[in-house]
């Protein structure tokens, strides 16, 4: 028995007939139906039951199609798998980035790892911390710059720390805060806040809540955002004021003011992969983020 046999068998039973099947196929009806009774002829059992407009399914052949469509379920993710492993051997990487965070850096860190790896072709995909798990998890990424810790460690991922960010205060142009050179963190204690969402960037409302713990408050947080863009247009509305890594400066923030903080919140940033110790080439990516 061989896998076209199978793959014969399965195309007949979901047509329910071998006229349909031959033409779906692209095989010639009377080899498909010599096909059919060599695999009946092989197992011992009918598989079908041969009636005038097609052919019948017998319980036999029921309980041979579950088993039929499985194998060849597991054959096709035989292939997948080889191929990517193939297409990885030859020089191939995933890498995602969380744009924000590493908008500035990952360019550079590629073009050092391309220095010494100049036909290995790799793909940055702008994806949220919590994209880049699942990605990660099921083998669609090979290595996340995923940014804050929290989002790693809750899907169990391997991780390295790979620099860090500084938050500034986001206010209103119109904020009276917003004329100082610099200005401590207590000075917002009676501000509202908007926060980055956790379902989205797990890690960033931590950070702005412990700072402000720190600073003797706790914040009043009044809405959520999913993405940066729309965070700085709730603070140009006048909705509140946040903290915000200073690499979103890069953002168009028009009505916003960035205000550098006098004990400013840092947040760890880091890499994130799905082994316990990271491939060649995704270490060797690694090496040029250092």
């Amino acid at each position: 028995m061989e896998l076209r046999h199978l793959r014969y068998f399965v195309g007949v039973a979901r047509e329910g007939n071998l006229t349909r099947a031959a033409a779906r196929l692209r095989v010639a009806q009377p080899a498909l139906s010599r096909q059919m009774h060599q695999l009946e002829e092989e197992l011992g059992v009918r598989l079908f039951d041969r009636e005038a407009r097609g052919v019948k399914l017998t319980p036999a052949g029921h309980a041979f199609l579950a088993e039929a469509e499985a194998i060849l379920t597991r054959s096709d993710k035989a292939v997948r798998v080889a191929q990517t492993s193939e297409q990885r051997a030859a020089g191939r990487l995933e890498v995602g980035y969380v744009w924000g965070l590493f908008h500035s850096l990952a360019p550079a860190w590629l073009a050092r790892f391309r220095q010494h790896r100049p036909n290995v072709a790799v793909n940055l995909l702008d994806l949220s911390a919590t994209e880049q798990a699942a990605a990660l998890r099921e083998g669609r990424l090979d290595l996340g710059l995923i940014g804050f810790a929290f989002e790693a460690d809750a899907a169990r991922l391997s991780k390295r720390k790979i620099g860090e960010c500084v938050f500034m205060a986001a206010l209103p142009a119109a904020h009276p805060q917003a004329r100082k050179r610099s200005l401590p963190l207590s000075a917002l204690a009676g501000e509202c806040f908007v926060v980055i969402s956790e379902q989205t960037y797990p890690g960033a409302a931590h950070v702005l809540k412990e700072a402000c713990r720190q600073a003797g408050f706790r914040p009043r947080i009044l809405q959520t955002a999913e993405r940066g863009f729309t965070l700085l247009g709730l603070v140009a509305g006048n909705c509140g004021v946040t903290l915000l890594p200073e690499s979103l400066q890069a953002l168009p923030h028009p009505g916003v003011v960035f205000k550098p903080l006098a004990d400013p919140p840092r947040g760890e940033l880091f890499a994130a992969w799905k082994a316990r110790t990271p491939e060649p080439l995704v270490a060797e990516f690694l090496q040029e983020t250092g």
